[in-house]
């Protein structure tokens, strides 16, 4: 390069800097400017909902000054509004630390507090406020709530009453006493405080849910009704209390006029927010094909719409459609949004796929990011009970119920969880909360009679029972309770005679005809139930599963000639029914016919390749055959797909102890199924069986004591615990196991092996 080329390259590199000087002295000349420009740019995506894109602006002003009080405030409402709980809280501490005696700030984090059950901090918070402002109706507010959490019920009394002091024209002044007044049975009181709120503000939405709701539970649907038509008069494009009485409409079978109300509201306003309204009335009443017309009708009109999308994955995820949550999931992820519901969504997806250690180190991932979010800590214990990490599943959902003490799903999920482990003290105190909550949702009544049930309250659970049936009388599962509930009892014919009932309401549904066929052949009424099914599909003979449930009760009475007529005749009809494949495989198997039985569940399988407890039964078929190679291809395959299937991984953990190999994988099965399932005595005699395989003789023998302990007659389990002591040298233990074992039977190359150690004693 010549000297002149060098020149002028340098020449332009200096023009360049200067330029680029000339740019930043410009903006640091004037950060005044900069930074309002920065927070009024963050207020309008505020004002369009655009919370992350304020998020950035709030942060760009705060680094042209970080000591910008309005910034750091206007950032914690737009953490808020993302629910970034911690951030908004941050940023709420540093506007209270530059500027002490902004109030606004005080009640914002005076309301954190309240929702983390921090209850003396946000008296704290308020009463700082109200002495500064005694007229903060705000503040009345905030200290009354806590009040009432705390259950100073006289002074959160004064509080409210101090609010409709001060906004005598505000319906919420009104509902606060209605809420008192409920907590207190004081009902004839929360009636007249919830009239008021409707008077003083014919605009207020929560006024006309709270004393519909109010009537609903009282059994008087009538003014339930007449107070949603006049809340709906006054509000007609308010998507609420047209789904209100929608709900109300159904619940009573008035199925046409409901359908009457939602044609009304398809009228109204927002296209896109009446979709999600009535999607999720459907599907909130479990009718997923209608919540998705609705989804997709309004998607028609906004294609680029995020809720209806999430609410579509949503959907297909609890259906089942993992396939095409996957897709929706696919374009939300691809937005490199950081939604927590996205991004929540993704994990129960890969939950769904059974890829159990993916969802799990994505919600955990996540968990850093939105740890405040109650819904990831629910998600995850979901994904440890599907892993059989109960213990962990246990913490995050009480972790979950920490952060949303009052969440339903959460409520129930823990109420679930402690109904499926036993503890139906906490299962009852959990339901019973979510009930407190929403007293309407007949979903939770028939939790809690179950619950009840369980527990031998059977007045109890009568008495939810009866409610729900107020609240829903057409619904069939209702009288399914009610059913459970007498055949708790032997009360036979009542419960027969809700199971008809039920039937009648939903005559062609397959389940309760089967749990029908179930209690009467547990009240030993096989002839009925023959008779019953029989004069069934006389009526409906292109019915497929209808000749599965006959099918699977001539199985259950052994008549295998006619379980397998009517069997063939269900997967001639619909060649897709798993289930026919399964029960008809189950008729080759009792009948000795193991080639047959290993071929229809090949084809069930078939059509459903990821059926774990199948492609173990297919796996136990091979290892009584002795073709042990074929059984753990089964079982691994069964694993792969749920880990913490624990029949699989004991019975895969038995394999490699017979072959003597892989022990230390065979010990690490054997000890995932015991923790899973610590009380069946097979699973408990494997364990033991690896134990002595590797020699570990001091282990193993609690675990087969305790087995022949539940089950003295099993060969097996003596014939193994009488080698144990042999193992630790105690023979005069040792033969008298191994004597009872052959005197039971013990029979093939246990039996030999059993007389050879015999042998060695004597």
């Amino acid at each position: 390069m010549t000297m002149q080329g060098r020149e002028m390259r340098r020449k332009a590199a200096l023009a360049s800097g200067l330029l680029l000087a000339v740019a930043f002295s410009g903006c640091s000349t004037n950060p005044e400017k900069g930074k309002v420009k920065y927070l009024q740019s963050g207020q309008r995506y505020m004002q369009k909902g655009k919370y992350q894109e304020a998020t950035i602006q709030f942060r760009n002003a705060l680094k042209l000054d970080p000591r910008f009080v309005e910034a750091f405030y206007q950032l914690a409402q737009a953490e808020m509004a993302q629910n970034q709980w911690r951030q908004a809280y941050e940023a709420l501490e540093r506007t209270i630390e530059l500027d002490p005696g902004r109030l606004d700030a005080h009640l914002d984090r005076g309301r954190l507090y309240l929702a983390a059950h921090e209850f003396q901090r946000a008296k704290d918070e308020a009463n700082f406020i109200l002495e500064r402002n005694p007229q903060n109706a705000a503040a009345y507010q905030l200290v009354g709530a806590a009040l009432l959490a705390t259950r100073d019920t006289e002074k959160a009394e004064g509080a409210f009453e101090k609010i409709a002091e001060l906004l005598p024209n505000e319906a919420s002044s009104y509902i606060n006493l209605s809420l008192l007044e409920l907590s207190l049975r004081r009902f004839d009181d929360a009636e007249k405080h919830l009239l008021k709120a409707c008077d003083v503000d014919p605009h207020s939405i929560q006024a006309f849910s709270d004393l519909a709701s109010f009537y609903g539970i009282k059994g008087d649907l009538p003014r339930a009704d007449d107070t949603l038509q006049r809340g709906i008069s006054q509000n007609p494009n308010s998507p609420g209390l047209y789904i209100a009485r929608a709900d109300l409409l159904y619940s009573q079978q008035k199925n046409d006029e409901a359908n009457e109300v939602l044609a009304r509201l398809r009228q109204q306003g927002n296209l896109a927010d009446i979709s999600l309204a009535i999607g999720d009335f459907y599907f909130q009443r479990q009718q997923p094909f209608l919540a998705l017309q609705e989804y997709q009708r309004g998607l028609t009109s906004v294609p680029n719409n995020v809720e209806i999308k999430k609410r579509m994955e949503d959907l297909y995820l609890v259906t089942g459609e993992t396939e095409k949550a996957a897709d929706l999931d696919q374009a939300l992820v691809s937005t490199k949004t950081k939604d927590p519901i996205i991004l929540i969504n993704h994990g129960r997806l890969l939950l769904a796929q059974g890829k159990v250690d993916d969802a799990i180190a994505e919600l955990q991932r996540e968990i850093r990011d939105v740890s405040e979010l109650p819904q990831i800590h629910y998600y995850l214990a979901l994904a440890y009970m599907k892993k059989g990490n109960l213990q962990q599943a246990k913490s995050q959902m009480e972790e979950a119920s920490r952060m949303a003490p009052d969440q339903i799903d959460i409520l129930n999920g823990l109420a679930r969880m402690h109904l499926q482990q036993g503890d139906l003290s906490l299962a009852q105190q959990n339901a019973e909360r979510s009930l407190q909550l929403r007293g309407t949702d007949t979903t939770m009544r028939l939790l809690l009679a179950s619950i009840y049930e369980k527990q031998a309250k059977f007045d109890l659970a009568k008495e939810q029972l009866a409610v729900a049936q107020k609240l829903a009388p057409g619904d069939p599962a209702v009288h399914l309770q009610y059913a459970a509930l007498y055949r708790s009892q032997h009360s036979w014919a009542q419960a027969e005679k809700e199971l008809e009932t039920a039937l009648q309401l939903k005559p062609h549904d397959s389940e309760m005809l089967g749990q029908l066929m179930d209690m009467l052949v547990e009240s030993k009424q096989d002839a009925k139930a023959l008779e019953r099914m029989h004069r069934y599909v006389k009526a409906n003979p292109d019915d497929s599963h209808a000749y599965l449930i006959l099918g699977s009760l001539d199985l259950a009475l052994k008549d295998y000639t006619s379980a397998r007529s009517e069997l063939e005749r269900s997967i001639e009809l619909d060649p897709h029914q798993v289930q026919s494949h399964v029960q008809l495989g189950q008729v080759f198997q009792a009948q000795g016919k193991s080639e047959e039985a290993i071929r229809e569940f090949d084809k069930a399988l078939a059509l459903q390749p990821k059926f774990v407890p199948l492609l173990t039964m297919v796996g136990n078929l091979y290892l009584e055959r002795h073709d042990s190679e074929k059984a753990r291809t089964y079982y691994e395959r069964a694993l792969a797909i749920d880990p913490s299937f624990a029949v699989a991984a004991g019975n895969l953990a038995w394999v490699y102890a017979q072959e003597g190999r892989s022990l230390d994988t065979a010990l690490d099965l054997a000890q995932r199924a015991k923790q899973l399932m610590p009380q069946v005595p097979s699973i408990s005699d494997t364990l033991g069986w690896v134990m002595y395989k590797k020699g570990v003789y001091v282990g193993a023998l609690p675990l087969l004591q305790e087995c022949v302990e539940k089950a003295p007659k099993s060969a097996v389990y003596r014939y193994h615990l009488g080698m144990v002591f042999l193992g630790l040298g105690e023979k005069a233990k040792a033969k008298t196991q191994l004597t009872a074992a052959l005197r039971l039977d013990l029979t093939g190359d246990d039996a030999k092996s059993a007389g050879q150690a015999l042998q060695r004693i004597d």
